[in-house]
């Protein structure tokens, strides 16, 4: 490569960086006067997040280019990038709730601190969060040693594009009336999309590469989120599916476990 090849790439990627500079700046800066009142403070990571995930794309742009120039990944670029999702995600967790089967009562206060955070808002922050990720992985490509660390961050991602909902307004919402109308059936299309996908991705986890019981029970986890989104929603039917789902994937378990005990003994 050529010295001059090499500087062009320099030069293309130095506006870029500079963003990345002026954001973690701000970043810096934004910490120092992060407020203690829960409401605010709350807001805060969520602008934070929102922030982060911009300095995310920076890095892929970054490493886009050097694909693009020099014909190769920048792999320090890419990793940047990930510790920018995993910020940015880890800042949205601690808004809401982590956990995918925790009941709507256990964060229902934590929805409440982020009620002047618009559906609509709340809609484009989890969409930024998935692309994000689909640009994450197409970075590491078909690599096989990042594949499941992904499948794990993706499982994040899904649980927290759930829980940005407000299942308490949720039916209401989808009320031709209502000025939260567009925004909650676009999200509640998407959560009833992830959750049925993170169901699909666990399971191949399970299934190809680690034969661990607590992925198989995260598929699992995931229909049955799914199934109370639907009773919620008085989508009957697709909760009765969902239930037989469930009740034939835990039968695939047991036996897969028994299977695995006869084989030792």
């Amino acid at each position: 490569m050529s010295d001059d090849k090499r500087q062009q790439y320099l030069d293309k990627c130095s506006d870029y960086q500079s963003s990345i500079d002026t954001i973690l700046a701000w970043k810096a800066k934004f910490l120092t006067e992060m407020p203690e009142a829960p409401k605010e403070l709350a807001l805060s990571k969520l602008k934070l997040a929102n922030g982060t995930l911009d300095i995310f794309s920076y890095y892929i742009i970054l490493n886009t280019l050097s694909v693009s120039m020099l014909k190769k990944k920048n792999e320090d670029t890419i990793n940047n990038a990930r510790k920018s999702f995993l910020n940015a995600i880890t800042l949205m967790e601690e808004v809401v709730s982590p956990f995918l089967d925790a009941p709507y009562g256990d964060y229902e206060d934590k929805i409440e601190l982020i009620v002047s955070f618009s559906e609509r808002e709340r809609y484009f922050l989890v969409r930024k969060l998935g692309l994000s990720l689909d640009l994450l992985k197409a970075a590491y490509g078909e690599n096989p040693k990042w594949k499941w660390m992904l499948i794990d961050l993706e499982g994040r991602s899904i649980t927290i594009t759930k829980n940005f909902l407000d299942l308490k307004k949720a039916v209401s919402n989808t009320d031709l009336r209502s000025p939260d109308y567009e925004p909650t059936v676009y999200h509640l299309r998407l959560i009833k999309k992830l959750l049925s996908k993170g169901a699909n991705i666990f399971r191949e986890k399970y299934e190809i590469a680690s034969q661990a019981e607590n992925d198989f029970k995260k598929s699992v986890d995931f229909i049955s989120s799914l199934r109370y989104l639907y009773s919620i929603l008085g989508e009957s039917d697709n909760a009765e599916l969902m239930k037989k789902k469930i009740e034939a994937w835990n039968e695939k378990l047991k036996i897969d476990i028994k299977k695995k005990e006869n084989d030792r003994t």
